[in-house]
This record gives structure tokens, C-alpha cells and sequence, in this order.
């Protein structure tokens, strides 16, 4: 009868560790969901209504300075000079996904959307904690620039003057 009870005293303490277990998982999971959809949205927001290259180091990881080719930087500021004033932010959309470098490690990847005078963007940004701050480790980019020149052939005048 000892063994039995003993048993049931293991199972029953096996299961309340994996219970509590879990519980601080989720709740860590959505601590770190917290804090990089506020990193993140502030710092887009930041750097989409007035673009500057070194508010955008300043936001980025060490190893993504170094990475970052002077050719690659410009692209990035001719592109934003290119699609002029923010007109409206639509936010960030994302969270934790699986790492890459191993099944045990997640990264927050945030999709981000944004539309200007000059057309539109899409980001795909993934973050990192570095000293204890999370900052950008990984910058993808997409953009549409609205047509230049307005299509006249589609401006049907209607009435006279």
C-alpha cells in the first residue's frame, strides 16, 4: 500500500510540475509577445515617418551593421526617399516563430505594413535581444511606387464650362 500511495504521490507531483510548467511558458511567451510588438511598433513607427539611416543602425543589431553593406544601406534610403510622406501605418503582425538555428530557439518576426504618398511597404522585420534590448536583427523589404504620371485616359470630363 506504500508503494501505491508513494506512486501516486510522484504522478501527482509530476503533474503539477508539468502544469506549472506549461503556465510559465505561456506566460513568458506572451511576455516576450508584449514587449517586441511594442519594440516593434514604435520603432517602425519611428523610422517610417521620418526616415533616417542612423535611427535605423541605431534600432539594429550589431550583427546586422556589420552585415550591412553601404550599397545595400542606399538602396534602402533611395527607396524610402522615393516613397515620401507616411500616410498611414497599419501596424505590425506577427510573433514568435521556430529558429532556424534550432527547434529549442524562437524569434520574433513581425510583418509590418505601411502606406505613403509615393506608394507602398511591406517589412518583414526579425528581432533579437542583444544587452538586454531588443533591436532589428533582420530587415526584409518590399515596395510598390505609385505611377508617376496620372493615367488622363481614364479622367472622363463631364459637362462644359
Amino acid at each position: 500500500m506504500k508503494l501505491f500511495s508513494s506512486h501516486r504521490g510522484f504522478v501527482v507531483l509530476l503533474l503539477l510540475l508539468i502544469i506549472t510548467s506549461i503556465t510559465y511558458i505561456n506566460y513568458s511567451v506572451q511576455q516576450i509577445n508584449r514587449e517586441t510588438k511594442g519594440f516593434i511598433n514604435t520603432s517602425m513607427l519611428v523610422l517610417l515617418v521620418d526616415w533616417d539611416e542612423n535611427n535605423f543602425l541605431n534600432y539594429s543589431s550589431q550583427a546586422l551593421q556589420q552585415n550591412l553593406t553601404e550599397k545595400q544601406l542606399n538602396k534602402i534610403n533611395d527607396v524610402f526617399t522615393q516613397l515620401g510622406s507616411l500616410l498611414n501605418y497599419h501596424g505590425a503582425y506577427g510573433g514568435l516563430f521556430r529558429s532556424s538555428t534550432g527547434w529549442w530557439l524562437m524569434n520574433p518576426r513581425y510583418t509590418v505594413l505601411a502606406s505613403f504618398d509615393g506608394g507602398e511597404f511591406v517589412g518583414i522585420i526579425t528581432l533579437i535581444k542583444q544587452n538586454g534590448q531588443w533591436s532589428i536583427g533582420r530587415f526584409e523589404y518590399q515596395y510598390n511606387f505609385y505611377p508617376i504620371e496620372r493615367d488622363n485616359t481614364s479622367l472622363k470630363l463631364v459637362g462644359a464650362y
